[in-house]
């Protein structure tokens, strides 16, 4: 089976879980073709895939800009099979309303989904989630993939179901597409940290920030992915009024991978206020879990 994996990825998250669900596939005997759009990624062609799978992360429970507009240059067939993976820092239910604009777009196509699968990834904006929260988020998300692959493997999968007034919610919320556009006049290096590496303008994927008179500076086509930000070495990036949430500095996923010490649960039937909306998250995955798999 020829798999195509296309996604948008900000601090590299939604890249490392392309990463796992590729490793899947490919453990599995699939030929896997990855796609990480980026302002310059040319349109590819869909000929020949027998399933694509849709990433992205959620921004204020949206699709991002830029990958709704790569999707909308590429061709599909009828009866092309495709399923989501989408990712976010919290389960509210409104982000169930995430990905009506792709599924509506893919129906044009007559294309068919195979599935729609919320993970939870840590924050990269607000505050920087705890090393065992980030371990337990980790545990979730491989026992989701086992879901996942169960269901294409069965052809059980199905699409989240949202409701009216999440979509209703989620179009007024998506004015916040051009914040970037407006906070970017904001934006500024602290010249006393900077480096000059040029890592921000390098890795930036919408081409947002340039060098001029040995300065920094950026242009107003801005997504707000955080990518700069997060991964600046110096933490040297002011991103203007989301200063107050920056988080600076990227999470260990590989190294957490690998900790074998028991992990110890962060999310607990006594978990409140902001945390609260794990609960049943993660009791849901048990019990699919389970029930699949009759552990």
């Amino acid at each position: 089976m020829r798999v195509l994996l296309i996604y948008y990825t900000g601090t590299y998250h939604t890249r490392y879980l392309t990463e796992q669900v590729k490793a899947r596939f490919v453990a599995k005997g699939c030929l896997v073709d990855t796609l990480e759009i980026t302002c310059d990624a040319a349109p590819v062609k869909t000929d020949g895939y027998d399933l694509i799978g849709f990433s992205y992360p959620i921004y204020g429970f949206n699709s991002p800009r830029p990958f709704n507009r790569y999707v909308k240059t590429l061709t599909f067939h009828k009866g092309q099979r495709y399923f989501i993976y989408k990712n976010s820092g919290e389960v509210l239910a409104i982000n169930n309303a995430s990905s009506r604009w792709l599924i509506r777009y893919l129906h044009r196509f007559a294309m068919e989904l195979q599935g729609e699968y919320h993970f939870v990834m840590p924050y990269n904006i607000h505050f920087p989630y705890a090393r065992d929260f980030v371990r337990q988020i980790l545990h979730y998300d491989q026992k989701l993939l086992d879901i996942l692959f169960y269901d294409l493997a069965h052809g059980t999968g199905k699409a989240i179901p949202s409701r009216w007034y999440y979509d209703l919610a989620a179009f007024f919320v998506s004015i916040q597409k051009i914040g970037g556009d407006l906070n970017s006049f904001f934006y500024r290096v602290d010249e006393t940290k900077c480096t000059h590496c040029g890592k921000c303008v390098r890795d930036c994927p919408e081409r947002n920030i340039y060098e001029k008179n040995d300065r920094l500076r950026f242009h107003h086509h801005c997504d707000m992915c955080m990518r700069c930000s997060f991964h600046c070495p110096q933490n040297a990036i002011h991103i203007g009024f989301l200063e107050p949430w920056k988080v600076n500095g990227a999470y260990p996923f590989r190294e957490l991978e690998a900790d074998q010490s028991p992990l110890t649960p962060y999310i607990t039937k006594d978990s409140k206020g902001f945390y609260k909306c794990f609960i049943a998250y993660f009791e849901q995955i048990d019990r699919e879990h389970k029930r699949l798999f009759r552990e």
